[in-house]
């Protein structure tokens, strides 16, 4: 599970001079249009490709390379192939990508505005900015926002100190608003903090030949206070699996809007040509039978939260006001 290849893209791409095509270069194109129209051969999760001749496709774009004049053009080209399979972490993108600290569109959480911002990377993706932020809202919710899923070590210490100090607490918001995924397990690490029962698990994910399943462990101590996740357009991969996981199996409330619908579970590889291809390996079903590829999570709660985000957040409020009610209720 790996960051959303659709997401990635988009993000800004380091300034450079553009290497002269030499034959050399061309023929690390070539080869690294193999390896990419090979992998997707024998590695897609549906042997049929979803109905596409890519034979075809390797025949009408392969001739191509031999055209291109510039890396850029060959990524074009790569991408183009990739495209038509019509699904998300399937990217190719150059090894100097370079990733803007704030989102495009200006999306910081407003109660993380102030959080330490670390550059974290993992294997052959991009480096990408680190936010997270742990705080006792007024309201006496706990509050825990992480920017993406990376650096498992830190991120679930902070996260395990911040149910700890939850409990004193009258529920917990968990925000993954514009959080585009990362390490899939870390959605187990930090599911198995709330299962209440036994035997849950966050869903499955199904390659060609085998199924793993994102089983929860209950803890000897979990958390059984309301749960309210926060999601949006750019929550995507792993996001999305903790959201729809936790919402399934009856342990979360979810706010916000509905999320990207990228969730297929990837791994990233280097090209002979010193670029990096990323492939998605499995589908994933959610632990209600839900195939969220295309179709994201829907929130139990539509809340729309538009720029400038500036305090008071909406969603942080619905979600608060959900954890009160709850509250009330039982005493």
């Amino acid at each position: 599970m790996r960051i959303a290849a659709s997401l990635l893209i988009a993000l800004a791409l380091a300034s450079g001079c553009t290497p002269k095509m030499t034959d050399a270069r061309r023929e690390l194109h070539v080869a690294s249009f193999d390896q990419v129209w090979e992998t997707v051969r024998d590695q897609h999760y549906d042997p049929k490709l979803n109905g596409v001749d890519w034979d075809a496709v390797r025949a009408e774009l392969r001739p191509k390379i031999a055209q291109a004049r510039t890396d850029d053009d060959v990524r074009d080209i790569l991408n183009e192939m990739l495209s038509r399979l019509e699904l998300s972490h399937f990217a190719i993108y150059p090894p100097d990508m370079q990733v803007q600290a704030t989102p495009k569109d200006g999306f910081v959480p407003p109660l993380a505005k102030d959080s330490v911002i670390e550059v974290v990377k993992f294997g052959n993706l991009p480096e990408l900015p680190l936010r997270v932020h742990s705080q006792r809202l007024n309201s006496n919710v706990q509050y825990f926002y992480v920017s993406v899923f990376i650096n498992p070590l830190k991120v679930l210490k902070l996260f395990r100190q911040s149910v700890e100090d939850a409990r004193t607490a009258d529920g917990f918001i968990l925000d993954l608003r514009h959080n585009p995924g990362g390490i899939g397990g870390m959605a187990i690490g930090m599911g198995n903090a709330f299962v209440t029962r036994p035997n849950q698990t966050l869903g499955q994910m199904r390659q060609r030949d085998i199924t793993f399943t994102f089983a929860l462990d209950r803890q000897a101590n979990p958390y059984e206070k309301p749960l309210a996740i926060l999601i949006d357009q750019g929550s995507a991969s792993t996001s999305e699996i903790l959201a729809a996981g936790l919402k399934d199996i009856g342990r979360a409330r979810i706010f916000g809007s509905r999320s990207a619908g990228m969730a297929l579970p990837s791994l990233a590889q280097k090209l002979p040509n010193g670029d990096n291809f990323q492939y998605a390996v499995a589908n994933y079903i959610s632990s209600g039978g839900a195939t969220l590829e295309g179709v994201g999570v829907t929130p139990d709660q539509v809340v729309e939260y538009k720029p400038p985000y500036n305090l008071p957040d909406p969603v942080v409020e619905a979600a608060a006001a959900w954890i009160k009610s709850q509250s009330e209720t039982k005493r």
